[in-house]
C-alpha cells in the first residue's frame, strides 16, 4: 500500500521507497519459507547485502493508497550472488516498476567486515530457496556474474557536460541493524549532491561498508538527463550511482553501468574530478563536453 511518506511530487512512488519494498518482500519471503529474520542472520554471523541494483519506473504514475503488486524472482548462479527481479504492479495490472538486486551472500567476522560466503555455504543455505527460482528470468549464469551484463548497450557512451562536488555525512538514519548503509538511501542521497530532483530510474553499486558519520566527498557527473555520483573517502570509492530524470527518461543501458562498476573507468572519472585529469573517449564513456 503506498502511503503518503511514499510519495514524490512527480506522481510517482519515491525511489527509497520502491527499493524498500523489494527489500521488505525479500524479507518477508525468507521469514515465511525459512523461517528466518535478518536479526537471526545476524546472529549467524551471516549477512544478505545488497551490492548492486537498478530500480526503474516505468509506468505513468501512482497515487497515495494504491496499491502495488510486488513479484520477485531469486536465482543462484553462482557463490556468493543470489539476484532477485522485482516487478511492481498498479491495480490496473499494468507494471509500475522493475527492478533488478544483485545480493550476495556474506558472513560476518569478528571486526564487523564482511566478506562473500564460499561456494559449500552458499549451497548450503540457499538450498530451500531454489524452487522460487523462474528458469525464463533468468540474468546471470555461473559464467556471466558481472551485474551489468543484465543490461543492454545503448550504442552510446554517458556523455556528460557538467560537473560539481559536495560533501554529504552520513546518518544513523541512512544505515540499518548492521550499522552499514541501508541501499535503499543511496537514490535519496543523490537529491543532497545534485540539482534534479526528479529521478525516474538509478543504478546504484555499494563496493565498501559505510557508516553513520563518515565524512564523504561527493563528485558528480552530468548532463540534461543524466548523472553519475562517485561517493569517495580519501582515494576510495565507497558508493557509485548512475541516475536518469525526467519523464522522457530512457531506460538504464551496460555503458551507463559500467562506468560505475568498472574500476578502470571510475578510477579515471575520479582523476578527472580531482585534478582535472582527462581521460580518452571509449565506448562508455566521453568526456569531451567537459573540455
Amino acid at each position: 500500500r503506498v502511503h503518503c511518506e511514499d510519495t514524490s511530487p512527480l506522481g510517482h512512488v519515491r525511489l527509497e521507497s520502491l527499493v524498500a519494498y523489494a527489500e521488505r518482500i525479500r524479507s518477508l519471503s525468507l521469514k515465511a519459507f525459512l523461517g528466518l529474520s535478518l536479526d537471526d542472520l545476524k546472529k549467524m554471523k551471516l549477512a544478505i547485502l545488497a551490492n548492486e541494483y537498478v530500480v526503474e519506473i516505468v509506468g505513468k504514475g501512482c497515487g497515495v493508497m494504491e496499491t502495488l503488486r510486488i513479484d520477485t524472482t531469486p536465482e543462484f548462479p553462482g557463490a556468493p550472488l543470489f539476484p532477485w527481479t522485482t516487478e511492481a504492479y498498479s491495480e490496473n495490472g499494468d507494471l509500475y516498476m522493475k527492478g533488478l538486486f544483485g545480493l550476495s551472500l556474506c558472513s560476518i567476522a569478528a571486526d564487523g567486515s564482511y566478506r562473500g560466503t564460499a561456494k559449500e555455504e552458499y549451497e548450503k543455505f540457499t538450498h530451500f530457496m531454489r524452487h522460487w527460482s523462474n528458469p525464463k528470468k533468468r540474468a546471470f549464469s555461473a559464467t556471466s556474474l558481472r551485474f551489468f551484463n543484465a543490461y543492454q548497450e545503448s550504442g552510446k557512451p554517458f556523455k556528460p557536460t557538467a560537473r560539481r562536488d559536495s560533501k554529504y555525512v552520513v546518518r544513523a538514519a541512512d544505515c540499518d541493524l548492521y550499522s552499514v548503509l541501508f541501499q535503499a538511501r543511496v537514490t535519496s542521497m543523490t537529491e543532497s549532491c545534485h540539482d534534479r530532483r526528479d529521478a525516474i530510474g538509478m543504478y546504484v553499486n555499494i563496493m565498501a561498508s559505510v557508516r553513520p558519520s563518515d565524512e564523504l566527498t561527493v563528485y558528480v557527473l552530468y548532463n540534461e538527463d543524466s548523472a553519475l555520483f562517485l561517493f569517495t573517502s580519501g582515494t576510495s570509492v565507497l558508493v557509485t550511482a548512475f541516475g536518469h530524470y525526467g519523464t522522457n527518461s530512457k531506460p538504464l543501458c551496460r555503458e551507463e553501468l559500467k562506468c560505475c562498476s568498472m574500476p578502470g573507468h571510475y578510477q579515471k572519472l575520479l582523476k578527472y574530478c580531482k585534478n582535472g585529469e582527462m581521460a580518452p573517449a571509449n565506448k562508455d564513456y566521453d568526456l569531451s563536453g567537459l573540455s
